[in-house]
């Protein structure tokens, strides 16, 4: 099915700039686009496309409030930030409104084509999993069969997800690929689990102290915390900053690391490791 676009934009020269990308890159239809913040979100609520393009700079109401607004009202629509805005504290702004990219500008005909893809890709992956979950629901007590080639293929998307965070080398990333497994295996819904109860489980069949066990995964959980930061640092738009800092990690956490290995805050990021299972799971199943 064709992806249906809202843009927002004050500039009439980048929505049809837009506009045009999407149209002869075959990428979906336009179905409104407006230059006021509080029409755009009226737009919004009432076409609910599938993605909107949203500039950060409007009259009305800023990009970031239009997002939140329509947000909160749970709509299906994924955010895209359009804008020549440079500094972190707006793009971390917007990022924690929800937005899934930013495209910037000057706009680039490759970069457009290339984020729209990925959040079409995120899109389907997340219609795949809600799909699953809704089917796992109705027969509770199946436990689909592992079999050993999509078994491989979870390892190396997880393992991969290692490698990016530069964490192959840690003691806890066996456990945390383990726990990952286990969880699988169970065919748990997601957020049912309680992970002292996963520790205990794994302390059993290891036998070895669930505490100890606990202790190298958020090791390894905060390890990444830091890589990722300093991948932040050093290219805020890195697409492996860009992919994983808001699924793995609470977005703010990343950015308050961040803070701290500049030297601009005494208080690190906190690590949720549920939050970072969860992200994998996502990854494993898809």
């Amino acid at each position: 099915m064709s992806l249906r676009f809202v843009i927002v934009d004050d500039d009439l020269v980048i929505c049809r700039i837009l506009q045009k990308i999407i149209e002869q890159n075959q990428l979906g239809t336009v179905v409104e686009q407006c230059n006021d913040g509080l029409k755009g979100e009226r737009i919004i609520r009432e076409y609910q496309p599938d993605i909107a393009l949203v500039d950060l700079l409007l009259p009305g109401q800023d990009g970031v409030e239009l997002i939140e607004k329509v947000s909160a009202a749970a709509t299906n629509t994924s955010f895209i930030m359009v804008s020549q805005a440079t500094s972190e504290q707006l793009i971390t702004k917007a990022y924690e409104a929800g937005i899934e990219f930013f495209i910037h500008k000057p706009i680039n005909v490759l970069e457009t084509v290339s984020v729209i893809n990925k959040v079409q890709e995120h899109r389907k992956l997340k219609q795949i999993m809600s799909l699953m979950h809704q089917t796992i629901s109705q027969y509770p007590h199946v436990r689909p069969a592992v079999e050993e080639g999509p078994k491989n293929l979870q390892k190396t998307r997880i393992y991969k997800v290692f490698s990016d965070l530069g964490i192959i080398g840690e003691a806890g990333v066996k456990d945390i690929y383990r726990m990952v497994q286990l969880i699988l295996k169970k065919g748990t819904e997601s957020k049912s689990y309680q992970l002292c109860d996963i520790y205990q489980q794994m302390s059993e069949g290891m036998e070895q102290d669930a505490k100890a066990i606990e202790q190298r995964v958020r090791r390894a959980t905060t390890k990444s915390l830091h890589n990722l930061a300093n991948l932040g640092i050093d290219d805020y738009y890195n697409e492996i900053f860009q992919s994983h800092s808001s699924s793995l990690f609470d977005f703010k956490e990343v950015r308050q690391e961040m803070n701290f290995i500049l030297g601009k805050s005494q208080y690190r990021g906190k690590i949720n490791v549920k939050k970072f299972i969860e992200g994998l799971l996502f990854i494993a199943e898809v």
